[in-house]
């Protein structure tokens, strides 16, 4: 089956049939479709860096270990455009589409004052995969004439999440820290498959068409551990240049989980159009409750602050794609794995009275061995990003407009269809203080 839809996505653009639904990929049409990785629009612009980034304005949902920097009550949400251009060697398709990124929200709670430790909590909502490709080829068969072969599906699946993290351990000088974190999520969504097969009646005069669908409708709960350990650093101490900053290596883990899957199958043969079809006979209908296997993952992430100004990050991440198995059947996927880079540079964080001076202004690239099979080619995505941080309402304000572009390409040698990418991301991350008027009661006399 796989091997046959490699073939269609390979012919598909040649001949001038290929459309798009919900998302833009084509290859969306494998497992349970385009993994989204989880960043805020600051974060994206750094690459997706963020499981060792430090940051009291961002929430980190990535690694819930660095959550006990959120020093105040923080809003995230983000969308996302992205534009897409599909090419075969030959012919090329180009497509747009915008989407929601996530809603977060974050606060801290005062643990143990006495020894200075810290936790906070953040709750919200986040895309876990999307489906979505309308993908058609046509074949002249003898005596029969033209048929017409199309694949389509659409849904997606999003994540519920709470999370909280804890500072475990800490010394009297803050010098070093150690925190450790928890994410539960509650997964839940909708896919559907259609698979199609039309004859050309005016030649054959014969025949009927076939129509095969199937919905799977998933739900269940899931976890992700993490840990953050950071040293405070110090250059040119005791002096009137004295400068600090930090180091930091963070992780994470996500075993793998049942989720529960309610399935129906459904076959028939119909005349006329299949999207208005008069039904002449039920080949089969089934319903099944079968778990799907979702897959582990875990990263690693080092982080690297100077004088608030400068910030780098390097990530590491593998997500075990090979394990996924819906209904019952595993996907033939191969394992996944991602490295990033990202920085963000502040000219003078000090500065309250030129704006332009404490824009954050980001960077980033990404390198991944993507979880696609595709007639035994693995395709790889690079991508490039840049981005900034800019205050609003006020200089001094700590609430920030973000955003960001990336220029991404996934290809392969071999792969029937490469794809560029353009991905925009518009965030607001509203972090209340004294100068963000518009976090105040309004008063009357």
């Amino acid at each position: 089956m796989i091997k046959r839809l490699l073939f269609l996505l390979s012919i598909c653009l040649s001949q001038g049939v290929f459309a798009q639904t919900n998302t833009l990929s084509p290859y969306s049409i494998y497992g349970l479709g385009d993994n989204v990785h989880t960043s805020l629009a600051a974060q994206s612009s750094m690459g997706g860096t963020s499981l060792a980034i430090l940051s009291t304005q961002n929430i980190n949902i990535n690694n819930p270990a660095a959550l006990v920097f959120v020093n105040r009550p923080t809003f995230n949400f983000d969308v996302k455009t992205e534009f897409l251009t599909l090419n075969n060697g030959g012919t090329s398709e180009a497509s747009s589409l915008f989407s929601f990124g996530n809603f977060s929200f974050a606060f801290p709670l005062v643990v143990n004052p006495s020894k200075k430790r810290k936790a906070s909590f953040t709750f919200g909502i986040t895309p876990y995969a999307q489906q979505g490709y309308d993908v058609a080829s046509y074949e002249t068969v003898p005596d029969i004439g033209e048929v017409e072969y199309r694949f389509l599906g659409e849904g997606g699946i999003n994540s519920a999440f709470l999370a909280a993290g804890y500072e475990l351990l800490t010394d009297s000088g803050r010098i070093n820290t150690l925190a450790l974190g928890a994410t539960g999520s509650y997964v839940f969504g909708l896919i559907k498959n259609e698979r199609i097969t039309t004859l050309d009646n005016s030649v054959s005069g014969f025949g009927s068409n076939l129509y095969r669908g199937e919905t799977h409708e998933i739900s269940a709960a899931d976890v992700r551990l993490g840990i953050l350990y950071t040293r405070r650093l110090f250059w040119n101490s005791n002096t009137p240049d004295e400068k600090s900053g930090s180091f930091s290596l963070g992780g994470f883990f996500k075993p793998s989980v049942s989720l529960n899957t309610f399935s129906d199958q459904t076959a028939y043969t119909f005349i006329n159009d299949f999207t208005s079809p008069t039904i002449i006979d039920t080949v089969s209908f089934s319903k099944s409750n079968i778990p799907t296997v979702a897959a582990s993952s875990f990263g690693l992430g080092l982080g690297f602050i100077y004088d608030g100004r400068i910030s780098l990050g390097l990530d590491l991440t593998s997500t075990h794609w090979s394990e996924l198995s819906i209904a019952g059947v595993n996907q033939g996927l191969n394992d996944e794995m991602r490295a990033s880079f990202g920085f963000e540079y502040i000219p003078d964080p000090t500065s309250y009275k030129q704006l332009a001076k404490i824009i954050r202004y980001r960077a980033g690239v990404s390198y991944e061995q993507t979880r696609l099979n595709v007639g035994g080619v693995q395709p790889t995505r690079i991508g490039l990003t840049a981005g900034l941080g800019v205050p609003i309402i006020a200089s001094k304000s700590t609430s920030i407009f973000n955003i960001g572009t990336e220029y991404a390409i996934r290809s392969g040698a071999g792969l029937p269809v490469t794809e560029n990418y353009v991905n925009i991301f518009i965030g607001l991350t509203f972090t209340p203080n004294q100068y963000d008027r518009w976090f105040a009661k309004q008063k009357y006399d």
